[in-house]
């Protein structure tokens, strides 16, 4: 069965298994706790619509998972909107679950009349510039130097 890429669904099964995939990607070892992430995704999964979060399924199991914001939680540009949070569960990767999330963001993106997308990443700049993103500037040069990267859709 393919993978399956759909918008991510309120339950609170599935947004417990989201926030913890996030979690253990973005937020172990920071002040974000796996409780505030849980809630904040849930509130955002409620309210999707212009802004979406995006899940990739294989078998029904929880693959992955990538949003379509208008801002970053901690922007250092002033640029909008924004592909966020792309994590691919460590048993699905090298699959290509990442490329199709980031596509459907794109096509998201496009039908909502979004010209240009954006995103930050610090280890994953080439998979972006394979579909097409640019680098727009680099950003630190400490433990984990970062990317800002744009795509025009």
């Amino acid at each position: 069965m393919p993978v399956r890429i759909r918008p991510a669904e309120p339950s609170a099964a599935e947004i417990a298994a989201l926030a913890k995939l996030r979690h253990d990607a973005f937020f172990v070892g920071s002040d974000r706790s796996l409780e505030q992430d849980r809630s904040e995704l849930e509130s955002f999964v409620r309210n999707q619509g212009y802004e979406i979060a995006l899940v990739a399924e294989d078998g029904g199991r929880l693959a992955g998972t990538c949003l379509f914001v208008r801002e970053e939680i901690d922007p250092l540009h002033d640029v909008s909107p924004w592909l966020a949070g792309l994590v691919v569960a460590p048993e699905f990767r090298g699959q290509g679950i990442g490329r199709s999330l980031v596509q459907a963001v794109e096509a998201h993106a496009r039908t909502v009349g979004c010209e240009r997308l954006h995103l930050y990443t610090s280890s994953a700049e080439g998979l972006y510039a394979s579909l097409g993103w640019q680098v727009v500037e680099r950003i630190g040069d400490g433990d984990e130097p970062s990317v800002l990267m744009a795509k025009d859709l």
